[in-house]
């Protein structure tokens, strides 16, 4: 390692930064419901939109202690492609791009108007949108959903959720967890690997 350094220091040799500074992601990265107890998202607000959204043939989820209730809120969308018919229906996902200025509107109606958890998200949606754009068929490989429905809208979502460890309404983040203040700051340093290590668990 010193003589890489070295290398380095002369121009012969780049080295990632991140690849220094960033140690394997901590699991406790999962444990976002755990850190971060918001309420779930009411999808069910966009019924009228999307209610007969067409049946997905297979989903394979892996449920984890600490996603059960995410991903089962989602699995009925899932299911029936409807968490794509969503993101499309309020614009927030225009092609396989995610227009953050539409994110908003489509939080306050999910969420009736929670303005804590919907600044938390919006921000949060943000952060992700050019790193699951840039990563997407990465993180594809790390995930087990099944990709009968198009995974843009499952991604960015599972991105901004995930950034609750980082960005969570002060009220319910777990200050005196340790695991949990740990794997904030792993995230605020590592962002990238971070999101890797919470995908590996869907």
């Amino acid at each position: 390692m010193r003589f890489i350094l070295l290398l380095s220091l002369l121009g012969i040799f780049p080295v990632s930064h991140s690849a220094v500074k960033c140690r394997a992601a901590p699991k406790s990265l999962q444990n976002v419901q755990v850190c971060c107890p918001l309420p779930l998202p009411n999808w069910g607000a966009y019924n009228s939109e999307c209610g007969r959204s067409g049946i997905q043939p297979s989903v394979s989820i892996k449920l984890y202690s600490t996603l059960d209730l995410f991903l089962n809120s989602m699995a009925l969308f899932l299911q029936q492609c409807r968490l794509g018919c969503i993101f499309n229906a309020t614009s927030a996902l225009q092609g396989k791009v995610l227009s953050t200025k539409h994110v908003r509107p489509m939080l306050e109606r999910a969420y009736a108007n929670q303005k804590e958890i919907i600044d938390a998200y919006d921000a949060n949606f943000a952060s992700c949108a050019t790193l699951v754009h840039s990563k997407y068929q990465e993180l594809t490989q790390l995930s087990s959903q099944s990709d009968a429905c198009d995974r843009h809208a499952l991604f960015y979502s599972l991105c901004a959720y995930s950034k609750l460890m980082r960005r969570c309404p002060t009220n319910v983040w777990q200050a005196n967890n340790k695991k949990c203040r740990d794997a904030r700051a792993y995230m605020k340093k590592c962002a990238w690997p971070a999101l890797k290590m919470f995908m590996k668990s869907t």
